[in-house]
């Protein structure tokens, strides 16, 4: 095997395998102890035994400082549409009205990686969810600036993995729990390299199995499996989504749908949406309906993403980027385009990285790119109700993005200004990634509209009202 193959078989394995990432957290956690440990050795011993404790309760105190800061001034800023009906949801939103209330011990942007990362390797391990796995072949256009027509068919044909929690069929569930085959349906997009054990993390899931929906995670085109194709999109592709819809729709009976995206996987509600939801506002029936969607961590604005990582975390991202879909489908990707695998491989970040891979998803130039999938370009389109949460000190998104201009309008308008001004949008900014920690809300709580909230709060039979999206947000947050 060659010295470069076998470099990105330990990097895949380093970073794609359950183990090998507890080996790479476990092995910078020792670095860094012996780093540490060796710069205190080249200290006089005198002095080292006044740094040792200084920098242990100095970093304590400040860590408390900040954590009562947040815990007695920390807010969610609130970007409210004009819908009646948001803001009754919204009401009812008890941990968007006050300071977040995280564990000290999971606090913080980039402290709370560390329990998250134990808690994710432990479930995914030891709990792995049972699916029941549909292997479905979605096709697309050669072109995808074009139209269908003869010379531009839909040739591009791959394997998407859906994943039904719990199984749909009775006889295939091993789980222990079972919903109506019509039960309200979720469909989520993992994050960049995620999988349907870890989109990152299981807690929603598992959460929302509990207040009755039924969990979709959708494996796209080299997610689940290596690509047969030379057609792989980073964020996803709108096209395969509407095939993935109508195969879920077909095995759950048309069960109310709500669509969920967590990361990068959060381009799909509101690009695919807008367009879906315009396609019905000019007549056509056929295109998907959803509920409600949410989109947790967007990136917002494609162009300019992935500019505000900072490291370990734009080198890491980068890394099981390359490793998960370049360098395990290399074969298929340089017989495609070798100039654009080659730039893709040497690129310096994800958002270089993402302008030399336009090729591979049907496109001739990153311009094409933006302009057909960027996300805010079809927001202003969508007409569901959409939740969208962001942390202001979350490293591995860039919130700044909601607050810049949005590319296409000539008013200077962000995308929180388009949240107020839409009938539709709910876009909460919370103050500390942790606070999507905190959990207030019991497990037999349902939200609903007045009429179909019962005593106890325990069955809801409409799911097609607005009130569904509190129930979403409810299991969201927790």
């Amino acid at each position: 095997m060659a010295p470069s193959k076998s470099l990105g078989a330990l990097v895949s394995w380093m970073f794609n395998n359950d183990v090998g990432r507890a080996v790479s957290g476990t092995s910078a956690l020792v670095m860094l102890f012996i780093i540490c440990r060796f710069i205190l050795s080249l200290l006089p011993g005198n002095i080292a035994e006044v740094v040792a404790p200084t920098v242990v309760y100095g970093c304590t105190g400040i860590a408390l400082i900040l954590y009562i800061s947040l815990r007695t001034f920390g807010r969610v800023d609130v970007f409210l549409g004009t819908g009646e009906d948001l803001k009754r949801v919204y009401r009812q939103m008890a941990t968007a009205q006050r300071a977040p209330n995280p564990p000290l011990w999971a606090f913080g942007g980039n402290w709370q990686f560390v329990p998250w990362i134990v808690y994710n390797l432990l479930s995914s391990t030891f709990f792995p969810l049972v699916y029941e796995s549909q292997v479905l072949t979605v096709t697309g256009l050669q072109d995808k600036s074009k139209p269908e027509s003869e010379s531009n068919q839909r040739c591009m044909e791959d394997d998407v993995i859906i994943n039904y929690f719990p199984a749909v069929e009775k006889s295939k569930s091993s789980s222990g729990c079972s919903l109506a085959r019509d039960a309200p349906v979720i469909i989520v997009e993992p994050g960049l390299t995620c999988t349907a054990q870890d989109v990152p993390g299981s807690s929603f899931l598992r959460r929302a199995v509990t207040r009755g929906f039924r969990i979709v995670v959708v494996e796209r085109r080299g997610h689940g499996r290596k690509l047969r194709g030379p057609r792989w999109n980073l964020f996803g592709d709108s096209d395969d989504s509407e095939q993935i819809i109508r195969a879920v729709q077909e095995r759950t009976n048309n069960a109310p749908m709500f669509w969920i995206g967590f990361s990068s996987g959060s381009k799909l509600p509101i690009e695919a949406v807008g367009k879906y939801d315009e396609r019905r506002k000019n007549g056509d029936l056929t295109a998907p309906k959803f509920v409600a969607t949410a989109c947790i961590a967007p990136g917002y604005n494609l162009e300019t993403c992935f500019n505000g990582f900072k490291f370990p975390y734009s080198w890491l991202c980068l890394s099981s980027t390359k490793s998960k879909f370049l360098l395990e489908n290399e074969e298929v990707l340089r017989a495609h385009d070798p100039a654009a695998y080659e730039a893709a491989v040497k690129s310096s970040d994800l958002q270089e990285l993402l302008s030399h891979v336009v090729p591979f998803a049907g496109y001739s130039s990153d311009k094409d790119y933006f302009a057909h999938e960027n996300p805010v370009l079809f927001a202003p389109l969508v007409q569901t109700p959409t939740l969208v949460v962001n942390a202001l000190d979350d490293p591995l998104t860039v919130p700044s993005n909601a607050f810049g201009k949005m590319p296409g309008r000539e008013d200077g308008a962000t995308f929180a200004d388009m949240i107020r001004e839409s009938t539709c949008g709910l876009l909460l900014m919370a103050p500390s990634d942790a606070d999507g920690i905190d959990i207030d809300m019991k497990l037999n709580e349902r939200w609903a509209t007045e009429e179909d909230q019962d005593d106890t709060g325990v069955e809801i039979s409409r799911y097609a009202s607005l009130g569904s999206l509190g129930t979403m947000e409810e299991a969201m947050w927790s």
